[in-house]
C-alpha cells in the first residue's frame, strides 16, 4: 500500500502540473525555460499560400495544444474505428507568442522534445533549420529571428510520410517496423533564454554536462563531470565552471571550480573530478538513491550566467556470460518488459501522468527492467526509471533493415541517419543511472530472413557499436536478434548480426509463431541454453518472447487447437499459458543477462488485424487503454513479487460452456484454498506459481469462487446456464460456437492425445500482404458449418466426458478433409466401454469434404463417459461431439 499511495500521489501531481497554464518550466539564474504548449493552430496536408509568413491567415486552422499528433490508430473491434486517422504526410503548426523581454546579450533557443519524422522550423518568416528523426530532442538558435518582448510567429512543418523512394523520409531510420509512426509535435516545445556564454545547447539535444562514476567503494566515489561550453558573445570571456553534487536531501557533498577562457563564437570543454565520501549507491529497485549534479557557469563579475542540473546515480554495471547482469558488483536477474510509447486515443502524445501510470503498472507487476522499444523514449520516463530503480535498455530506432529494400549495402544517407540518432540517444540520456545498455538495433535481418530483400548488415552494425563505445565507455552495448540459425540447425549462410555488440538479446516466440502449441514454448529455454553453450563468451539474453490475446475471447482448453497468431481469435488463456511455459523453461538460468516480455501494453501496428482488435499488436500484458490487466500480468506478479497475492484466472470468461471446469489461480504462496458458493473445494499446492483445482462441478446459475492464501484472497463469479446432462464440443479448436437453434458448443476439451487442426487457417506475410487471408474450403452437406471448421485427429486419442450416470446418445460429426476415396481412412470409435464401431467417413458421406454423423448409445456408471478413437487405415478424426441424455 505504501507503493500504491506514492504512485497515486505522483499521478495526481502530474495531472495538476498539466492543468497549470503555460508558465516558465524553470527559471534558474542565467537560464529561463518557457513552455510553448497552448495556443497552437494546426493544418493537415498542403496549404495555399506561404504558411511560413507571419501575416499568413491561419484562423481557419484547428486549435490544438502540444503535445499533439493528428493520427488516431488502434481500437478494439474487428473493423477500423470510424474516426481513425492513418494519414502519413505533412502537417503544419503555427504559434503566435510573446517572447520575454531580454537584454541584447541574451540568447534564445527553441527546443523540440520530438517532432515526427522530419521537421522544418521558421520564426517570423526566417528559417531556423530542421531535424530528421522522430524520437529525439533538438534545439535551434532563434536569437537572430526573435522579437524580444514582442509578438512572434513560430511555424513548424512536420512530415511523417512513408519512407518511399524520393520522399523526405526515404533514408531516415527506422524505415520499417511493426509499429505505427505517428506524426506531429508529440512531445513538448519550449523557448530557452540564456546568456551569451552558456552550457552548450546545441550538443545533439543533450544537457551539455555529462557525469559518470570513475571509482566506487564503500569509503568513497570518484565522479567525472564533463561540461561543454559555448560562447556566442563578440569577445573572449573568462568563465568559472562550478560543479556541485548534492545528496537526496539537497546537502552539498562535493564541489570543484575551474577557470576556462572561451573564444568568441567557439566551444570549450571543462572536466571536473569530484570525490564523494561514504557514497550511497543507486542500487536498482532495492534502493534507487539519487544525487544531483549541478554545473554553474559564472562570469568574470561573479554573476551566474547559466545553470544546468542533472541526475547522478552512483553505480557500476557489467555483464558476464555466465553470471548475467551485474549491478554494483552483484548479479541481478533482470525481469524485464518491453514498452512502446503509445496508448489508445492519444497515440504518442503522452502526458506526464500517462508515463507515471505506465511505470506504476510495471512496478506493480514486479518487473525491474524495461526495454525501451524500439527508439528513444520521452525524458519523463527516464526520470521515473531513475527514481524507481528501473534498469533500462535504451534503443536506437533501427529496425528490420540495414538498407533500403532491394539493396544489401547501407546507403551513406541511411548510415548517417542511424549514426546521428545514436549520438542523440546517448548524449540526451547519458546521465540517467537507470540506463544500463545502449542498443544499436532490433531484428536488423528480419526482412532478409523472409527472402524479401538482400542484407549485408554487419558493416553498419559494427560501425554503430564502435560509435556507441566512442560516445560512452561506461556502458555495454546490445542488439536484438530474431532470425538467425538456431543451435543444432545447419548454417544456411543467412546474414547475422549477433556478435556485433557486447551482448545480444534473442527475440523468439515459441508457442506462438510457427508449428506447435502451448507446450512448444518450452523450446525457449532449450534454445537459450544451446546458444549459451555454442557461444560461451557472448553474454546472451532474451530480448522478446510472448503471445497475443484478446480479453473478450476465451477457450476452455489451451491445448484444444491451433491459435491464430496473425489473425483471430486469440484467447486470453492461451497467452497466459505460453508465458507460464516459457518462463518456467528459463527462470533458473543464471547466465541470461536479462529476459524481456513482449510487451507490457498492447500497442499500435497498422499491419495487424488480430484478436478482438484492429491496428493493434495484442501481445500486451495490459490493454492499449491501460484499463485491463490480462491474466498473464498476474502470472508475472506471482512470479516476481513477494507480498502475498492470489489471482483467479479466466475471470472474464463468465458464461461457461461446460458444467465441469478446472479452476486455476496464480499465487506466490506455497498453497491455496478454494470455495464455491461457500462450499470448501479444498487446498492445493501451487507449483511454479500456478494453483489448480481440477474437475470442479459448477452449480446452475451464479458460481462465486473464492481463493485464499495467507495474507491475500480473490473472488470471481462465473455462470452456468447449460444442461446438466448434455455436452456439446467443437473438436480441434480453441473457441466455441452457438448455433442458430441456440445450442452452445464449447471449445475442444476433455481430450487426451490427438492434434487440433483448423480447416481454413489464416495466411499472412507481414510486410508483404496487405492483410490476413482466410482459406475458403467448404464442407458440403451441412447447414451448420461451424461444426466442421476444425477437427481432432490422431492414431489414437480419447475423450473423458464428465457426465452424471445414466443413458446417453452420442452423435459424432465427421468429414474427411483429405481423402476422397473410400478405404483410405478407416478408424474405430468405442463409446462408454461398448464394442468398437468401424467407420470410413468418405464411404459414409459419399465423398470427401462432405459432412456425415454417427450416432452411438452409451451408458455412464462412474461419472465419466469415455470415447476412444483408433485409426486402422490412416488416422482417426472427429469434428464435433454431441452427448445428450435419453
Amino acid at each position: 500500500m505504501v507503493f500504491a499511495r506514492s504512485w497515486l500521489a505522483r499521478m495526481l501531481l502530474a495531472c495538476l502540473m498539466l492543468a497549470l497554464p503555460s508558465v516558465p518550466a524553470s527559471a534558474d539564474p542565467g537560464r529561463t525555460e518557457v513552455s510553448l504548449a497552448q495556443g497552437w493552430r494546426f493544418h493537415l496536408g498542403a496549404v495555399t499560400g506561404d504558411a511560413t509568413a507571419p501575416s499568413f491567415d491561419d484562423s481557419g486552422w484547428e486549435r490544438v495544444a502540444v503535445p499533439h499528433t493528428w493520427n488516431k490508430v488502434g481500437n478494439y473491434g474487428e473493423a477500423r474505428r470510424p474516426d481513425a486517422n492513418v494519414t502519413r504526410g505533412v502537417g503544419w503548426y503555427r504559434l503566435k507568442f510573446q517572447a520575454p523581454q531580454a537584454t541584447t546579450d541574451k540568447r534564445f533557443y527553441l527546443q523540440f522534445d520530438a517532432a515526427s519524422i522530419v521537421s522544418e522550423v521558421w520564426l517570423n518568416g526566417r528559417k531556423l533549420g530542421g531535424h530528421a528523426g522522430a524520437f529525439s530532442r533538438f534545439r535551434l538558435d532563434a536569437t537572430a529571428a526573435i522579437r524580444r518582448g514582442g509578438d512572434n510567429v513560430l511555424t513548424v512543418r512536420v512530415d511523417n510520410s512513408k519512407p518511399e523512394p524520393g520522399s523526405a523520409t526515404e533514408f531516415v531510420v527506422p524505415i520499417s517496423g511493426d509499429f505505427f509512426m505517428y506524426g506531429g509535435l508529440y512531445r513538448p516545445v519550449a523557448l530557452i533564454v540564456t546568456g551569451a556564454a552558456h552550457v552548450d545547447l546545441l550538443d545533439h539535444g543533450g544537457p551539455g554536462i555529462y557525469g559518470h562514476v570513475t571509482s566506487l567503494s564503500d569509503a568513497s566515489a570518484g565522479v567525472a563531470v564533463l561540461t561543454r561550453l559555448r560562447n556566442e558573445g563578440a569577445s573572449a570571456t573568462n568563465l568559472t565552471v562550478r560543479t556541485l553534487v548534492a545528496d537526496a536531501q539537497g546537502r552539498e557533498v562535493a564541489r570543484t571550480e575551474r577557470r576556462v577562457q572561451v573564444r568568441p563564437g567557439a566551444l570549450a570543454e571543462s572536466q571536473a573530478d569530484l570525490a564523494i565520501a561514504s557514497p550511497h549507491r543507486w542500487d536498482g529497485t532495492a534502493d534507487p538513491y539519487l544525487y544531483r549534479a549541478t554545473v554553474e557557469v559564472i562570469g568574470a563579475k561573479g554573476a551566474v550566467l547559466d545553470r544546468v542540473a542533472q541526475p547522478l546515480g552512483l553505480r557500476t554495471v557489467a555483464v558476464d556470460p555466465n553470471r548475467g547482469f551485474i549491478l554494483n558488483g552483484k548479479p541481478l536477474k533482470l525481469h524485464g518488459v518491453t514498452r512502446h510509447q503509445d496508448r489508445q486515443d492519444k497515440g504518442w502524445a503522452l502526458s506526464n501522468a500517462d508515463h507515471a501510470e505506465d511505470m506504476g503498472l510495471i512496478r506493480e507487476m514486479g518487473a525491474n527492467s524495461v526495454r525501451l522499444s524500439h527508439y528513444n523514449h520521452a525524458e519523463p520516463f527516464y526520470d521515473l526509471a531513475d527514481q524507481d530503480g528501473m534498469i533500462l535498455w535504451a534503443e536506437l530506432g533501427l529496425v528490420n533493415l540495414a538498407s533500403i529494400p532491394g539493396k544489401a549495402d547501407t546507403p551513406p544517407e541511411m548510415k548517417a541517419s542511424a549514426e546521428a540518432q545514436l549520438v542523440e540517444l546517448i548524449r540526451q540520456n547519458y546521465n540517467h543511472p537507470s540506463v544500463a545498455f545502449w542498443s544499436i538495433g532490433n531484428e536488423i535481418t528480419n526482412w532478409a530472413s523472409k527472402g524479401i530483400t538482400p542484407s549485408n548488415a554487419q558493416p553498419l552494425m559494427n560501425a554503430l557499436d564502435a560509435l556507441a563505445h566512442q560516445e560512452d565507455k561506461t556502458r555495454p552495448t546490445t542488439i536484438a536478434v530474431c532470425c538467425e540459425t538456431l543451435p543444432g540447425e545447419k548454417d544456411d549462410g543467412r546474414d547475422r548480426t549477433s556478435g556485433t555488440a557486447d551482448t545480444v538479446g534473442y527475440n523468439h516466440y515459441f508457442g506462438w509463431y510457427g508449428a506447435g502449441g502451448v507446450e512448444s514454448a518450452a523450446r525457449l529455454g532449450e534454445v537459450m541454453l544451446g546458444l549459451h553453450k555454442e557461444r560461451p563468451n557472448q553474454p546472451v539474453g532474451v530480448g522478446e518472447y510472448g503471445a497475443g490475446s484478446a480479453v473478450t475471447q476465451h477457450t476452455d482448453n489451451v491445448h484444444g487447437g491451433r491459435v491464430e497468431s496473425i489473425a483471430r481469435p486469440q484467447p486470453e488463456e492461451y497467452e497466459a499459458a505460453v508465458h507460464e511455459v516459457a518462463w518456467k523453461s528459463m527462470a533458473s538460468f543464471d547466465f541470461l543477462w536479462g529476459t524481456y516480455v513482449w510487451q507490457m501494453f498492447d500497442a499500435t501496428s497498422d499491419l495487424r488485424f488480430e484478436g478482438d482488435s484492429t491496428d493493434i499488436n495484442t501481445k500486451g500484458l495490459v490493454t492499449f487503454d491501460r484499463k485491463t490487466r490480462k491474466d498473464a500480468f498476474y502470472f508475472y506478479k506471482a512470479a516476481w513479487t513477494t507480498a502475498p497475492m492470489i489471482y483467479l484466472t479466466s475471470r472474464r470468461y463468465v458464461d461457461r460452456a461446460y458444467p465441469v471446469v478446472d479452476v486455476r489461480a496464480y499465487s506466490n504462496a506455497a498453497k491455496a484454498s478454494l470455495t464455491l458458493n461457500g462450499r470448501a473445494i479444498g487446498s492445493v499446492a501451487c507449483a511454479d506459481h500456478i494453483c489448480t483445482w481440477p474437475g470442479v462441478r459448477l452449480d446452475r446459475g451464479d458460481n462465486v469462487l473464492a481463493a485464499s492464501v495467507e495474507g491475500a484472497s480473490d473472488r470471481i463469479t462465473w455462470r452456468y446456464a447449460g444442461p446438466d446432462r448434455a455436452l456439446h464440443i467443437r473438436a480441434g479448436t480453441l473457441t466455441g460456437a452457438t448455433l442458430a437453434d441456440g445450442t452452445r458448443y464449447g471449445s475442444d476439451d476433455f481430450f487426451d492425445g490427438g492434434t487440433g487442426i483448423t480447416l481454413n487457417p489464416y495466411k499472412y506475410a507481414l510486410y508483404v500482404m496487405p492483410k490476413p487471408e482466410k482459406g475458403t474450403r467448404q464442407v458440403l452437406g451441412t447447414q451448420t458449418p461451424d461444426l466442421y471448421a476444425s477437427w481432432r485427429s490422431g492414431a489414437r486419442f480419447s475423450y473423458a466426458l464428465p457426465l452424471p450416470n445414466g443413458r446417453y446418445k452420442v452423435t459424432l460429426h465427421l468429414f474427411d478433409p483429405v481423402e476422397t476415396v473410400a478405404g483410405k481412412r478407416v478408424f474405430t470409435v468405442t463409446a462408454g466401454g461398448g464394442k468398437p464401431v468401424t467407420i470410413d467417413p468418405v464411404a459414409k458421406a459419399g465423398a470427401g469434404m462432405t459432412a456425415t454423423t454417427l450416432d452411438l448409445p452409451a451408458m455412464v456408471t462412474d461419472g465419466t463417459l469415455r470415447l476412444d478413437f483408433a485409426g486402422k487405415v490412416g488416422e482417426a478424426l472427429v469434428s464435433a461431439i454431441d452427448v445428450v441424455a435419453y
